[in-house]
């Protein structure tokens, strides 16, 4: 609950204090954003994914200019994407995709919420089956992925702890019901955030390499997908997250 309160106050001051240097023949400053959160509501049906984004918001001489990716994964079959060993039988499930495409915007102490980050999503709609032998082996995956929504407006929110809760989240896309859960974590920096720094400690490295490859081939639906590590979100833990991690290691 302290550090909930900590980074709280940190967003609310992050406006105050994200002003040019007064005199300074150069003014450039910098803010970072990383949310993750568990999605735990769909409408009024439970549901269980996840839900990641990343934004900052760069002053430049007085010129502001943002950024924001940010992209959910859940499915009504919560069994399904937080299993933690191997199916036994083979099991075919749907689970929804959202991922802001168009038109980002960066919003920080806005209508109660310590950050928005709107623009326009793609909603896709993924089958996938799993095949597996009758000791719970491995055999094949095959996922189909069905176009729901194209480019609609929708709008992520961050929301203030409201004790004995934590901080809170709602992603409102237009045309599908309204998706709510809880933050696991919210960090407001000055400095770049690393995506790929995964234990943050700072920096990237082979630690940090090697924590996706041991994830090699994993996709929603088996225990070994960690949706944090799936950094192109393309639902798959593949050759495209080793080498976005490897081109991001530092010397």
């Amino acid at each position: 609950m302290r550090k909930d309160v900590s980074v709280m106050l940190i967003a609310m001051l992050a406006i105050g204090s994200f002003l040019p240097l007064a005199g300074a023949d150069t003014q450039f400053q910098s803010l970072w954003i990383r949310m993750r959160g568990v999605i735990k509501q769909w409408g009024g049906t439970p549901a269980f994914g996840w839900v990641d984004a990343h934004a900052k918001i760069i002053n430049d001489n007085g010129t502001i200019h943002k950024w924001a990716g940010a992209y959910a994964l859940w499915s009504t079959e919560p069994p399904r994407l937080n299993c933690t060993e191997m199916p036994r039988e083979n099991v075919t499930f749907t689970f929804h995709t959202a991922k802001l495409v168009k038109d980002p915007d960066v919003m920080l102490n806005q209508s109660g919420a310590l950050l928005e980050i709107s623009g326009l999503w793609n909603v896709v709609n993924v089958t996938t089956t799993i095949l597996v032998t009758e000791n719970g082996e491995l055999i094949n995956v095959t996922r189909t992925w069905t176009p729901w929504i194209v480019e609609a407006p929708g709008v992520l929110r961050v929301l203030p702890p409201n004790p004995p809760l934590p901080m809170a989240f709602t992603l409102d896309i237009k045309g599908i019901p309204l998706l709510r859960g809880f933050v696991l974590k919210y960090d407001v920096r000055f400095v770049a955030i690393k995506i790929c720094d995964f234990n943050d400690d700072g920096k990237v490295d082979l630690i940090d390499l090697v924590r996706v490859a041991k994830r090699y081939r994993a996709v929603p639906g088996l225990p070994s997908y960690v949706h944090e590590l799936d950094v192109n979100f393309d639902e798959v833990i593949d050759v495209g997250d080793l080498t976005t991690v490897a081109a991001n290691i530092e010397g």
